[in-house]
């Protein structure tokens, strides 16, 4: 979990660093070696959140599901409530 945890940060600062204002010239070269060397570890350490995302979804699907249901249930509410008020006018 502390390794998931290292990863999700490490993440989240490369994303941040690489959205930066100014673009800098890359001169770094990998050798074919070292970018198979790199892919495989990127898929190992991606490979080992899977299962920590997927929980992550698995405790809150029954949450979501129900505010997703609340969310259409209020939306039909207020067409019901305008289409009511509509009628009401109309049969003034």
């Amino acid at each position: 979990m502390k390794n998931a945890r290292t990863l999700l940060v490490a993440l989240i600062a490369f994303l941040l660093l690489g959205t930066a204002c100014e673009e800098q010239a890359s001169q770094i070269r990998l050798t074919s070696s070292e970018r198979i060397r790199i892919d495989t570890l990127s898929k190992q350490q991606i490979d080992s959140l899977i299962p920590v995302l997927d929980s992550l979804c698995d405790m809150r699907y029954d949450s979501l599901v129900q505010y997703a249901l609340d969310s259409i249930i209020d939306l039909r509410r207020s067409e019901e409530q305008k289409i009511r008020e509509r009628l009401k006018q109309q049969q003034q």
